[in-house]
C-alpha cells in the first residue's frame, strides 16, 4: 500500500510538472506520512457470505474488508488484513531469529518420488493436492516440507562441524480439505511457518525441542497474550517420538483438550484415544486428586521431536569426531500463521461480544485512528486532524490512519472505525473542548474513553505502542 502511494505522489508530481502545475513539496511529504482510510482498499459493504459465515470472525473479518473468498477454502488477503498478517509474521521470523533458526524457501511443488520414500505419499491419502506434469510425473503442492528439507540437508551434509542446523521458512501450504469451514480457521491455502532441526545426539535434539517450546510460548503468551494452551498430542502421520500442540480454547475448537486444574498438564483428546487410557501422561497429581477439565480448543502451532523417521528413510548421515556415520536427529515445528490471525480474532470477538474485532495490539493494522467529526473536507477541523497525525507519526511511525471518507455520514464512519478494532481510537469534533480530544483505548477485551489535552493524548499514545513495539 504504502509503495503504491508513494508511486501515486511522484506520478502525479511529474504529470503536473509538464502541465506547469506546481505542487508543495511539504504536502507531498504529508501525504506520505500517514495512511488515509480514502486511499486504502477497504470494502466494508455486507455480502451474502456474511450471513453464511458461521463464526464471529469469519464474519467480522469479512465485514471489515480484510479478506474476500476466491472459492471454497481458499481467500484474498485485501491491505488491512494483509498487514496484520505481515505483523503477525515478523513476530514469527523475530521469534526464529532468538533461537539460531534461518529462513530459507522451499519449492510448492514436491515430487511423488520424495514422499514415497517415507510412505505417506499413499498414507496422508486425499488430503494431498496430486498433479502430473506432461511427462506424466507426479507431484503434489506441499502441505508440509520434512521429505524436501531431509533430502536438500543430505545433499550437503558430512560433518559432525555443520550441527546443530535449524531452517525454517514462512509461506503458503495446501490441504485439500473435505468441509472447509470457519473462513480462515480451516481452509485449502493457508500460511505456514514450518521450522526443521538437525541435531547429532537425542538429547541435544530433545534441548532444541524445548528451546523451540519456549519460543512458541514467549510469542504466544508474552507477546500476543492469547489464552494458549499447551497439551501433549498424538504424533499422527508425521511420526516421531514426541509431540506437543498449542490451542486457544474455543467453543468452535476440532480438538477436545483435557487438562489438570491442579497441575496445568494437558492432553489432547486424541492421545489419550490413542493410549486407551483416562489418565493424563506425565500428570503428578493421582486417580482422584487429578481434577480435569475439558474444552474444545483451535490448534494454532505444533511441535514434533522425529527422532530419525526421516533421516533413515533418506539416509541421512554425518561423520562424528571418530569418523562414524551417524542417523541425524531431527525435529519439526509448525505455526499456521494465518490461523493463527483468525483464532486470536476468534477468542476476541468470544470475549467482546462479538460486533467489532478485538486484535493482539502487536498485530492490529493500524495502532492509532484519528477521526474527524466533520461532513466537509474543506473544514478547518480536518486541518487540526492532519497536524494531529503528523504529531502521531512521530510518536508510532506508520500506525497512524485518517479517516477522511467525508462522502460517508458520521455514523457509518464510527461504525467502520469500532468494527476494525484500532487498539487507539482520537476523535477530533467541534463539541469537543478546544485543544482536547475524545481517545478511546482498547484493553482487556473493552474499551475506556478519556477526555484529553494534546500533551496527555501524546503521553498516553506513547505509552501504549511503547509496550507493543
Amino acid at each position: 500500500m504504502w509503495t503504491a502511494s508513494r508511486f501515486s505522489v511522484c506520478k502525479h508530481l511529474k504529470r503536473g510538472r509538464k502541465r506547469g502545475i506546481s505542487f508543495s513539496t511539504s504536502h507531498a511529504q504529508e501525504y506520505k506520512r500517514w495512511a488515509t482510510t480514502s486511499s486504502l482498499f477497504l470494502p466494508t459493504r455486507d455480502l451474502p457470505e456474511v450471513q453464511m459465515a458461521s463464526n464471529p470472525s469469519h464474519k467480522l473479518m469479512l465485514r471489515g474488508g480484510l479478506i474476500r473468498q476466491s472459492c471454497s477454502g481458499i481467500y484474498h488477503f485485501l491491505p488491512m488484513g494483509q498487514r496484520a498478517l505481515d505483523k503477525l509474521s515478523q513476530l514469527v521470523h523475530s521469534a526464529m531469529g532468538r533461537i539460531g533458526a534461518q529462513k530459507m524457501a522451499m519449492p510448492f511443488l514436491t515430487p511423488a518420488t520424495l514422499w514415497k520414500k517415507t510412505g505417506r505419499w499413499d498414507s496422508v491419502g486425499h488430503q494431498l493436492f496430486r498433479l502430473k506434469d506432461w511427462r506424466g510425473t507426479d507431484y503434489c503442492l506441499g502441505p508440509t516440507h520434512e521429505e524436501s528439507v531431509t533430502d536438500l540437508v543430505k545433499q550437503e551434509l558430512s560433518s559432525y562441524r555443520q550441527l546443530p542446523l535449524r531452517l525454517y521458512q514462512l509461506d503458503r501450504k495446501f490441504r485439500d480439505e473435505e468441509r472447509p469451514q470457519y473462513g480462515l480457521l480451516r481452509c485449502r491455502e493457508f500460511w505456514m511457518k514450518d521450522l526443521y532441526t538437525f541435531d547429532r545426539t537425542p538429547e541435544a535434539s530433545l534441548d532444541t525441542y524445548h528451546q523451540v517450546c519456549k519460543a512458541y510460548e514467549n510469542l504466544l503468551l508474552n507477546q500476543l497474550q492469547l489464552p494458549a494452551l499447551k497439551v501433549q498430542a498424538a504424533t499422527g502421520d508425521i511420526g516421531g517420538n514426541l509431540s506437543h500442540e498449542y490451542h486457544l480454547p474455543s467453543p468452535i475448537g476440532m480438538d477436545t483438550l483435557i487438562t489438570c486444574q491442579r497441575c496445568g498438564v494437558g492432553a489432547s483428546g486424541e492421545l489419550l484415544d490413542d493410549m486407551h487410557s483416562s489418565k493424563l501422561p506425565n500428570c503428578p497429581q493421582e486417580g482422584e486428586h487429578c481434577d480435569l477439565n475439558s474444552c474444545k480448543g483451535i490448534e494454532i502451532a505444533h511441535s514434533f521431536l522425529l527422532g530419525t523417521k526421516y533421516s533413515s528413510a533418506f539416509g541421512l548421515t554425518y561423520k562424528d569426531s571418530g569418523g562414524n556415520k551417524t542417523l541425524v536427529e531431527m525435529g519439526c515445528y509448525g505455526v499456521g500463521v494465518s490461523r493463527l490471525l483468525a483464532a486470536a480474532l476468534e477468542v476476541g470477538c468470544e470475549r467482546g461480544g462479538g460486533e467489532r474485532l478485538i486484535w493482539p495490539r502487536p498485530i492490529a493494522p493500524f495502532h492509532v485512528c484519528v477521526l474527524p467529526y466533520v461532513h466537509d473536507p474543506s473544514d478547518p477541523l480536518m486541518r487540526v486532524c492532519e497536524e494531529l497525525c503528523a504529531l502521531l507519526e512521530g510518536v508510532c511511525p506508520g500506525e497512524v490512519v485518517l479517516e477522511d471518507r467525508t462522502h460517508l455520514t458520521l455514523g457509518a464512519r464510527r461504525r467502520d472505525t469500532e468494527l476494525a478494532g484500532y487498539p487507539i481510537t482520537v476523535v477530533v469534533g467541534k463539541k469537543t473542548p478546544e485543544d482536547h480530544y475524545e481517545l478511546s483505548i482498547q484493553g482487556d477485551y473493552e474499551w475506556t474513553s478519556h477526555t484529553v489535552n494534546k500533551e496527555t493524548l501524546l503521553d498516553m499514545i506513547k505509552t501504549s505502542y511503547l509496550t507493543v513495539s
